[in-house]
């Protein structure tokens, strides 16, 4: 079947929907069935980009990588040049570590051999969509078609981490605990300052993508599992979403898996900084699981005040200061982070996370992913200089702001040589 007769199809279903609500309600109900899962576990999806080593362009060989690889953790997604690896059900930060330090080892073998790179951030800088191509899918062919010029832009690269949820009602106490979150998960982990060759001037330009859709970006606060399941019936109905998956929400339910996602971050350039972020996730989790009265002790924020946070952590990143209350307080969002450290310290210790806390404060101090990339960029001028630093701190599996001290004080042509992969 052509994908101009598949999407026929699905457009005539959508008519047929709103004149049989039983019977159309009846698919996304199934995925609304909330699969519990062990409280508090973690999983973890990367999505990475292949470029050419010596151009730096997208490399579109993504399934041709995935096929050698033979491994169920590795994924293709929307763009050839893409790949997702994921990890297993882990229960802590370090089987986190694990599982993915091995996948990104794989990746990094399998590219080498084809005279490839492999790269995170948020949107590589020397990538430009045009250069892209997009794999074969009908799903892919059905958001083609639904968001048109705008689709143009989703091929940015994110971290995802998935949360154990004993139930659909836990899942949604979560769902509003971390909403307080967002802003903080924004700036520590930013990383695409550049899009399509274009420096911004934002820390994270990605998340303004999904903010371009009515159903991606900002989620809602439920006050319950019904709510949820209601809205999304509602959206379906009135074929917004024909898949859960088509709600881009910085963090949503995954009812197939039984977790609550968040899908905020931007791809972190490099190992370290990504399972110290996780950790501060997980602790934070940890810490709620004790403490449930606080979400109903803290005033519920404004939507306002919601979204003025989310754009002063996307535009300033670890720079930001956040807006503390409805009267207009503000705070750096660096000194918040650090007020949460020292209130989940026993959770830290429990779970042994005294190591990725080390580095979450080294990000405190020193800046995030976005940060080096800037500073690389204004000292060289060169996005290719940019582009094969990340790509080094992902082969090296941590940041690399030692050789940052030295590009401040060297001829700015050493960079090139002294990054290249």
């Amino acid at each position: 079947m052509s994908v101009v007769h598949w999407l026929k199809g699905v457009f005539d279903n959508k008519k047929h929907h709103v004149a049989t609500p039983a019977k159309e309600l009846r698919e996304i109900n199934e995925q609304l069935s909330f699969m519990k899962s062990e409280p508090l576990t973690l999983g973890v999806e990367f999505e990475l980009a292949l470029i050419d080593k010596t151009t730096l362009k997208p490399a579109n060989v993504g399934e041709e990588i995935i096929a050698e690889a033979k491994d169920p953790n590795f994924h293709k997604e929307l763009l050839k040049h893409m790949v997702e690896l994921t990890t297993g059900v882990c229960r802590n930060v370090q089987d986190v570590e694990e599982q993915m330090g091995r996948n990104i080892r794989i990746l990094l073998e399998l590219a080498d051999k084809r005279g490839l790179l492999v790269t995170g951030t948020g949107r590589p800088p020397t990538i430009k969509l045009n250069d892209t191509q997009r794999n074969d899918d009908p799903r892919y062919a059905y958001l083609q078609e639904g968001r048109k010029i705008l689709n143009h832009r989703f091929a940015a690269l994110g971290t995802h981490v998935h949360i154990g949820m004993e139930s659909p009602e836990k899942c949604i106490r979560y769902h509003n605990f971390y909403m307080h979150f967002l802003p903080h998960f924004i700036a520590l982990a930013a990383g695409s300052p550049f899009e399509d060759g274009i420096e911004t001037g934002l820390a994270s330009v990605r998340p303004t993508i999904a903010e371009s859709l009515p159903i991606a970006g900002m989620p809602y606060n439920f006050r319950t599992w019904q709510e949820y399941v209601n809205m999304c019936q509602t959206m379906y109905r009135a074929g917004s979403i024909r898949n859960l998956k088509d709600l881009w929400w910085d963090l949503r339910p995954s009812p197939k898996y039984g977790t609550l996602e968040i899908r905020i971050f931007d791809q972190l350039s490099n190992l370290a900084e990504a399972t110290a972020i996780v950790a501060f996730v997980h602790a934070l989790g940890f810490w709620f699981e004790h403490n449930q009265s606080w979400l109903d002790e803290m005033p519920r924020p404004s939507t306002w005040r919601l979204r003025e946070n989310k754009w002063r952590a996307m535009r300033y990143g670890l720079d930001a200061k956040l807006v503390t209350n409805n009267a207009g307080d503000t705070t750096p969002v660096v000194e918040d982070v650090k007020k949460w450290l020292e209130r989940i310290q026993p959770q830290y210790t429990q779970l042994g996370y005294q190591a990725y806390q080390d580095t979450l404060l080294g990000m405190l101090a020193n800046g995030n992913s976005a940060k080096r990339q800037q500073m690389v960029w204004s000292t060289t001028g060169s996005l290719e200089d940019v582009a094969r630093f990340n790509c080094r701190e992902l082969q090296n599996g941590k940041p690399l702001w030692q050789f940052l001290d030295k590009v401040e004080v060297e001829a700015p042509q050493k960079v090139s040589s002294e990054v290249a992969a």
